[in-house]
């Protein structure tokens, strides 16, 4: 391995690295364990070390395909408020706000950004590598670490979307500036996200049309709705560890190409030649889909480099990389249903507590009374449509008609 210096912004030159000896056997692992105590999911825990890494690995390592192919990701973890989400993204991007010294460490994005703004700060996020021997590198990347997405993008702005699915890949950029006469030009830019979501949050914020776009098609989502109970009263344990702040900022040093071993690319290959299964099936991910071999190899780059300073890709790494991925996959689904919970279901929900509270053992509840509370939850015009919803899904049936007046009542079905 080389020795090398960073510069960040063209400013003071930063620390070498070369072969320092690590701590931990594997940074991922350790960050799961020492995280315990924030009672998140662990599916919440092993995507924020995931995208960690990768924040910290920005452009200074690659495979080689048909072109240079780096290990950024776009991350998403989706749970209900209160699971663990903030508590968890906040505790990787303090490893990176506290690495020493600052000239060698990522740039992290502001919280919330226009798209102009982000373009200013990816600008200013220049890195230049001089190695001994070699080219220098030099290359524009920045880091996205926010708790909600919805903070960072406050609504679905379609120039903000098609940015960052431009900025995914390291593809020149250019930008005229009108009002400045201004022309913005960026070599090689390059985003790392991870953000948080609610299920609801993100059904209300991604219109239909986007999971037919480019962005979509380019984030990996983990989906948990775990609530740990944990022991408010326990001896407190520090989340924060010097040993994985330590070989943090020695992965953070590494640059290199990757070998490919002989083992690696057959196990690409035969999985290839199988149909790269299990693809998910969702109508949503059919575009998710087509970017699933480039998401394994960046998570088999950053498997490799989570337990060593050798830029070897093994069989290893894409069997760790394929369970890491199909963890995610089997959850995405659940995102799609636990977000279509709209108004509507919503009112239903309350509804349904209305008419169970409020029943007669023996006639139940009249429709005057369901239709009183349920004005004052959703429009009039909807009002009999969710009655007839409940009544066709058997959460409520008739129990019968008043005679004289017509007026119908129900009552609710018992939960089988």
């Amino acid at each position: 391995m080389l020795k090398r210096t960073l510069t960040g912004s063209g400013t003071t030159p930063g620390m070498t690295t070369g072969n320092v000896k690590r701590r931990l056997g594997s940074w991922i692992e350790a960050f799961i364990a020492q995280t315990e105590n924030l009672h998140s999911p662990a599916i919440f825990r092993r995507w924020t070390a995931i995208a960690t890494i990768a924040s910290v690995l920005e452009q200074k390592v690659w495979i080689q395909t048909s072109s240079r192919l780096y290990p950024n990701i776009y991350a998403l973890i989706v749970g209900h408020p209160g699971v663990g989400k903030t508590r968890t993204i906040r505790e990787g991007r303090r490893y990176i706000q506290e690495m020493e010294p600052e000239s060698v460490r990522p740039h992290l994005a502001p919280i919330s950004m226009t798209f102009a703004s982000l373009i200013d700060a990816l600008c200013l996020a220049k890195r230049s590598i001089i190695r001994v021997k070699e080219d220098a590198i030099e290359y524009n990347s920045m880091a996205i670490f926010v708790d909600e997405l919805g903070t960072f993008i406050s609504k679905y702005d379609n120039e903000m979307i098609d940015g960052l699915s431009a900025f995914y890949d390291p593809d020149p950029y250019q930008q005229t500036r009108r009002t400045k006469d201004l022309k913005v030009k960026i070599a090689s830019p390059q985003i790392n996200m991870l953000c948080g979501s609610t299920p609801q949050n993100l059904s209300e914020f991604m219109p239909e049309k986007a999971w037919g776009q480019g962005f979509t098609s380019r984030l990996i989502m983990c989906f948990s709705d775990e609530r740990i109970v944990g022991d408010d009263f326990a001896p407190v344990t520090a989340s924060h560890s010097n040993d994985l702040a330590h070989d943090i900022a020695i992965i953070n040093g590494l640059i290199g190409e990757f070998e490919v071993t002989a083992a690696y690319r057959d196990a690409v290959n035969a999985w290839r030649a199988a149909g790269e299964p299990p693809a998910p099936s969702h109508p949503k991910l059919v575009h998710y889909v087509t970017r699933r071999r480039t998401h394994l190899y960046k998570l088999s780059i950053i498997s490799a480099i989570d337990r060593s300073n050798n830029l070897i890709l093994m069989k290893d790494d894409f069997d760790r990389a394929m369970r890491w991925l199909l963890e995610a996959e089997l959850t995405m689904p659940d995102i799609f249903k636990a977000g279509a919970t709209n108004a509507d279901a919503q009112a239903m929900e309350e509804i349904m507590h209305f008419i169970t509270i409020n029943q007669h053992k023996d006639y139940g509840i009249n429709e005057h009374r369901i239709t009183r509370f349920a004005q004052e939850r959703i429009p009039l015009q909807s009002i009999l449509r969710v009655i007839s919803i409940l009544e066709q899904s058997g959460r409520i049936s008739l129990r019968g008609t008043d005679k004289n007046t017509g007026l119908r009542y129900f009552q609710a079905s018992p939960v089988e």
